[in-house]
C-alpha cells in the first residue's frame, strides 16, 4: 500500500508540474493495443489469450517555453485470456497498475530526461533487431534467446521480478550527434538489500539511410552483465536483422546467443522468418515462421510458428508451438 501511495503522489506531482492534469495541456494522446489469439503452446496445451501483450497508454506534453517541454507517460499492460482459467502469460508486475511505464520528464535541446518506471536502455531498444519486435511469445527469437537470465529489477517486489523495467529509475535519450548517432541510458535509483549494485544500462545507436545498429551494455542489480550488439539492413521490401547477446552471470557462468531474422513486406502481407542458437547452453537451436495480414489500417491478422530444438533451455525433447491471432490498435 505504501508503494502505491508513493506512486500516486509522484504521479500527482508530475501532472501538476507538467500541466497535463488540466485543460491547458498542449497535447495528449490516448492509445492502446488489444491482442487475442488461439494457440497450442510449447507445453502442448491449447490456450486462448494474448500471444503478445495488450496495453492502454496516455502520453501528455506541456510546452514550457524556451525550447523546453514537460512530458508524462502512463502505460497499463494487461493480458486477454480465457476467463475460465487463472493463467497469465507473464507473471511480471501484475500488482502494478502502470506496469508498462509511469514517468514524468523534461525534454529540450539536451535530449529527454524521465524519472519513474520504464524500460532500461537495453530493453527499450533491442526490439528493433527482431522481425517480431521482441513481441511474439511463439515466434520471436528475441523473446526466447536474449538476456534470459538477467532481470532488470530482480527484487521489484516481494513476489515478482521486473524483467525489463526499473521501478525507480532515471532515463535519458540524447539528441542525434555526428549526423547519425544517439545514446540512451538508464540508472536505477533504488538498491535493495539483496542487490549487489544499482542498475546501469547504456545503448549507443547508429541510424542512417537503410542501416541501423546498436551496441548496448547493462549491469543488473543481481551483478549480471549483458552485452548486446544488433543491426538491421533494409533492402527494398526485405529487412534483415540480427542480434548477438552475451550474458555473464554473477559467479562466472556465461550464456551467449545469436539470432537472425527477416521480414518481407508485400502489399498488405508481411512474411517473417527467424533462426537462433544458444552458443553456451547445449548449442540448442530455435526456428520460427510467421505471416501478418493488414486487414484494416489498425487491425492485423497473423499466424505464428516456432520450434525449440532438443536441449533448448534444458529441454529433453523438441517442442513446437503454433497460433493464430488478431491485433487491434487505436
Amino acid at each position: 500500500m505504501k508503494k502505491i501511495n508513493r506512486l500516486n503522489a509522484a504521479l500527482g506531482m508530475a501532472l501538476a508540474v507538467t500541466g497535463v492534469a488540466h485543460a491547458a495541456e498542449d497535447s495528449y494522446k490516448f492509445s492502446g493495443t488489444l491482442d487475442l489469439g488461439y494457440y497450442r503452446d510449447y507445453d502442448e496445451k491449447n490456450k486462448t489469450g494474448s500471444i503478445s501483450r495488450s496495453n492502454v497508454a496516455f502520453d501528455g506534453l506541456k510546452d514550457l517555453g524556451n525550447g523546453m517541454a514537460g512530458t508524462i507517460k502512463l502505460n497499463t499492460r494487461f493480458f486477454l485470456r480465457n476467463p475460465n482459467t487463472k493463467e497469465n502469460l507473464v507473471n511480471e508486475d501484475t500488482k502494478y497498475m502502470f506496469a508498462g511505464e509511469a514517468t514524468a520528464g523534461l525534454k529540450g535541446d539536451f535530449g529527454h530526461v524521465r524519472v519513474g518506471r520504464a524500460l532500461t536502455a537495453l530493453w527499450q531498444n533491442d526490439w528493433a533487431y527482431d522481425a517480431w519486435y521482441n513481441y511474439d511469445q511463439i515466434a520471436s527469437p528475441a523473446w526466447w534467446l536474449w538476456h534470459g537470465n538477467s532481470a532488470a529489477d530482480p527484487n521489484a517486489s516481494s513476489k515478482n521480478a521486473s524483467f525489463s523495467r526499473l521501478n525507480n529509475g532515471v532515463f535519458y535519450a540524447s539528441p542525434k550527434f555526428a549526423g547519425a548517432f544517439s545514446v540512451d541510458a538508464s540508472y536505477g535509483l533504488k538498491k535493495d538489500t539483496k542487490d549487489k549494485n544499482n542498475s546501469v544500462s547504456v545503448a549507443l545507436k547508429y541510424g542512417q539511410g537503410d542501416v541501423n545498429a546498436m551496441v548496448a551494455s547493462e549491469k543488473t542489480p543481481a551483478g549480471n552483465t549483458v552485452t548486446f550488439v544488433g543491426a538491421n539492413y533494409k533492402m527494398g521490401a526485405v529487412t534483415v536483422m540480427g542480434g548477438y547477446d552475451v550474458e555473464k552471470i554473477y559467479g562466472g557462468t556465461k550464456n551467449r546467443s545469436a539470432s537472425v531474422s527477416a521480414r518481407l513486406a508485400d502489399g498488405k502481407m508481411s512474411y517473417m522468418a527467424g533462426f537462433g542458437t544458444q552458443l553456451d547452453y547445449n548449442d540448442a537451436k530455435f526456428f520460427s515462421l510467421g505471416a501478418n495480414y493488414a486487414y484494416k489500417p489498425n487491425m492485423n491478422l497473423y499466424v505464428s510458428y516456432g520450434n525449440q530444438a532438443k536441449g533448448f533451455w534444458g529441454s529433453k525433447t523438441s517442442k513446437d508451438a503454433i497460433g493464430v491471432g488478431v491485433n487491434y490498435s487505436f
